[in-house]
């Protein structure tokens, strides 16, 4: 999506303002690294050999990264903007017809702009999901179910910032 709109602020009437272009995707880059990050933990722990002796700590994984998942909430304080952006952009042919592209593309998962500017909301809901079910399969007495219910509160409390930002 960034790069058809950057080309399409040089037109005549152009899709979105130049200045829209860096609010839009702000924090994407840093969400995407932090996405690879959370997956890289995973992949080192499950494929070692140490596995074996040392089982996967996933609650440990999402205390590592307490403070790069900040960039979630800083990702919500912007979200408002960019769905101004996109209104405004809806109202162009050629976002239209960029849009249009991009839902028939297989690499885009078939999404418009707006499925991709929510999915940072869905992800961290879905994390405390996966540490409830963990939870519910970890015994009380086993030192992960601190962690986990360490990274769950952290991962809570992180949702409810996420979605005050996002009502201001």
């Amino acid at each position: 999506y960034m790069q058809p709109m950057v080309a399409a602020t040089q037109a005549s009437h152009p899709l979105v303002r130049a200045g829209d272009i860096p609010v839009l995707f702000r924090y994407l880059p840093e969400l995407l690294a932090l996405s690879e990050k959370v997956l890289a933990c995973f992949e080192h722990h499950s494929t070692h050999l140490w596995r074996d002796v040392l089982p996967l700590q996933v609650g440990r994984i999402f205390q590592l990264l307490e403070q790069e998942l900040v960039t979630f909430v800083k990702y919500a304080v912007h979200y408002q903007a960019n769905t101004k952006a996109i209104r405004r952009a809806c109202n162009n042919v050629l976002f239209l017809k960029i849009e249009q592209d991009s839902l028939t593309r297989k690499e885009t998962n078939r999404m418009g702009i707006s499925d991709y500017l929510i999915a940072p909301f869905q992800r961290v809901p879905r994390y405390c999901l996966l540490i409830k079910d963990l939870m519910k399969h970890t015994e009380k007495d086993d030192p992960q179910f601190n962690e986990l219910d360490h990274a769950l509160r952290l991962l809570t409390g992180l949702t409810y910032a996420m979605d005050h930002a996002q009502q201001r």
